[in-house]
């Protein structure tokens, strides 16, 4: 029978927290042997399932002076050499750094602004033994071997649990948590305190990495902090929104088939429509500055010169040489300039009915048609007022040419047709 005078145990992994001597049962232990215990471990020493004494750092030898229970159990016939059936736990009293920790099912939470969330959360802490004892008589028992795995998953489950009581009684939406992660991580940790202390263990650290709602959730708050943008702004979202449609549109224009194509041609000629009114809203000097040049308020043309093709004479001035007299009510000299995005929809509009028309009549209604002097909209030779704005109308005034008869503009000094001056 081996006797066993040295009694020594090292853990290479460093996640023991418990090792028991022998790890397999008691083993026959000699009187006298000597029992080293390292600056982190503590020695607890058990004889037939009673602990008789705990051993801390240093060298110790077995004998009736440091147990003085053995003077019960171990009868001394040979000189006090007589081996006895005993086993020594090996606690790890370190720090246990870096145990991760993190909610397996998200955290329902009641969100002032969200409504109701989902929260996960994950993080680290570190613990250690405090109370060796207390820690192998409630969590090791007679295991031979207890390490970092089997305990973390236990005080995890204590450390979630906190944890949403903590949030719901101190967060009251998840736009506020940035700046409570220390106020939340101190109130969990106080909480957790007791709760590890039944078993000897002290919390030391507990950090929380993160508290964030699953990856769905994450989506549905960045599409409506994208909208926050155009809270002031309806016009600009509704923009914003068309011009990403086109975009995907463009980039798949095989998906839709036929109707797709006809929602791409319908867009198309809306954005045609809008985009003028779309610029000049957005840069009023810009809308400004084209009215000014089209008609310069009280700017009468140079003198000698014709007046713009399709406009009316200045006020005052009679009409030209033959010319019928204006419309009932005359020309006003302040009246505004034509709205260019209301010229490009009835131009649109006037051109296809002049299109139409032409079409069932080839070489008439579209040739004889001449610009509306308001509206700038195609109207046909016989009409008195504009089909798009309904402002009096006429077809601009001609002469004859003095040498081929040519129709030529008031005012002219050589004819375009034969070039004989006027």
């Amino acid at each position: 029978m081996a006797l066993i005078e040295v009694i020594d145990v090292t853990d290479p992994t460093g996640d023991n927290i418990v090792i028991r001597f022998p790890e397999s049962g008691d083993a026959d232990i000699k009187l006298g042997a000597q029992l080293i215990v390292r600056e982190s471990q503590v020695a607890i020493f058990y004889r037939g399932g009673q602990a008789l004494d705990i051993f801390m750092p240093g060298r110790h030898t077995l004998s009736t002076a440091n147990l003085p229970l053995l003077n019960r159990l171990v009868k001394l016939p040979f000189g006090g050499k007589t081996p006895f059936k005993a086993e020594v736990y090996f606690i790890n009293t370190k720090t246990f750094i870096n145990q991760k920790w993190g909610t397996k099912e998200p955290i329902v939470f009641r969100d002032q602004v969200l409504k109701v969330v989902r929260l996960r959360s994950f993080g680290i802490m570190s613990y250690k033994v405090v109370e060796p004892q207390l820690f192998v008589n409630k969590i090791v028992g007679t295991e031979g071997k207890y390490d970092t795995a089997r305990i973390t998953d236990f005080l995890r489950n204590v450390i979630i649990g906190r944890l949403a009581d903590v949030l719901g009684e101190n967060l009251k939406t998840l736009l506020d948590l940035a700046g409570l992660y220390d106020e939340i991580g101190i109130a969990t940790k106080a909480r957790i305190a007791e709760d590890f202390s039944k078993y000897g263990v002290e919390l030391e650290d507990l950090v929380i990495n993160a508290i964030t709602p699953p990856s769905e959730v994450q989506k549905k708050i960045d599409e409506r902090s994208g909208m926050g943008l155009f809270e002031d702004n309806l016009q600009g979202m509704q923009q914003y929104q068309m011009g990403y449609a086109m975009r995907d549109m463009a980039q798949n224009p095989g998906s839709g088939g036929m109707a797709g194509a006809g929602m791409g041609m319908g867009m198309g000629l809306g954005m045609g429509f809008m985009m003028p009114g779309m610029v000049a809203g957005a840069t009023p000097g810009l809308q400004q500055g084209q009215h000014a040049a089209h008609n310069p308020h009280g700017a009468p043309p140079p003198h000698g010169a014709p007046p713009p093709h399709g406009a009316p004479p200045p006020h005052g001035a009679p009409p030209p040489h033959g010319a019928p007299p204006p419309p009932q009510g005359g020309y006003h000299a302040q009246q505004p300039p034509p709205n260019p995005h209301h010229q490009t929809a009835a131009a649109a509009a006037a051109g296809a009915a002049a299109g139409a028309a032409g079409a069932g009549q080839p070489g008439n209604a579209a040739a004889d048609a001449h610009p509306c002097s308001n509206c700038g909209a195609a109207v046909p030779k016989n009409y008195k007022f504009c089909p798009s704005c309904g402002q009096p109308s006429q077809a601009p005034q001609t002469v004859a040419c003095i040498k081929c008869s040519a129709a030529l503009p008031p005012n002219s000094k050589f004819c375009p047709a034969c070039g004989a001056p006027q």
